[in-house]
């Protein structure tokens, strides 16, 4: 019981400084995340488009939205990508507060982790460019997207956005380590150590 809240104090006074470094880290790596997160989510995107028209070309930390049947003078709509990925931070604090956080199976939850928080940033991005296909290019889009197609894009970038953004880190957070997070939240119901179960198969053998 102590040592499960001792470790929960650890936790809470390792967070902030985790937050600093998932700050740094996410800084580091932006420009690499900027231009995964786009070519992911234009692969979705081509792979169901007839004719492969989109391109997304990453520009200043936002994505240009491009299609070859756009006309030359055509403006070109942008998506900033900060927004979108920026809870990368958070999962990074999270996971590295924890217990030995560079162990190795730590940091195989982490890249496994990071990989699913990856794809929703990718679906997000994916989910902001269809609606501005579907809502936002005036006639074009009231001639080519139905007004079932207009709720359920719009649904979906909504729920990527809001809800998605904030609790994806958490919830893959919990998902991973769910032992470990456990033994954090609720301290009294912490699994015993392996010394004790050890002293209670002694016992009863």
């Amino acid at each position: 019981m102590t040592s499960a809240f001792e470790s929960h104090r650890s936790f809470l006074r390792r967070l902030p400084l985790t937050l600093v470094i998932g700050m740094l880290v996410w800084l580091l790596l932006r420009p690499a995340i900027d231009a995964a997160t786009a070519g992911l989510a234009q692969t979705l995107i081509r792979a169901f488009e007839h004719p492969r028209v989109t391109r997304l070309v990453v520009n200043d930390h936002r994505a240009e939205v491009r299609r070859a049947d756009f006309r030359s003078d055509s403006k070109i709509p942008t998506i900033p990508l900060t927004e979108i990925h920026f809870n990368t931070i958070v999962l990074l604090a999270l996971f590295l507060a924890l217990p030995r956080p560079l162990s190795r199976r730590q940091l195989e939850r982490l890249f496994m982790g990071w990989c699913v928080l990856y794809l929703s940033q990718s679906m997000n991005l994916l989910f902001h460019v269809k609606v501005l296909y579907a809502m936002g290019l005036g006639e074009w889009s009231q001639q080519t997207y139905s007004e079932f197609a207009r709720n359920f894009f719009g649904f979906w970038r909504y729920f990527t956005d809001l809800p998605g953004r904030f609790s994806f880190p958490f919830l893959i957070w919990l998902g991973f380590n769910w032992d470990l997070v456990m033994g954090l939240l609720a301290p009294g119901v912490a699994q015993p150590d392996k010394t004790e179960k050890r002293s209670r198969r002694a016992r009863k053998a």
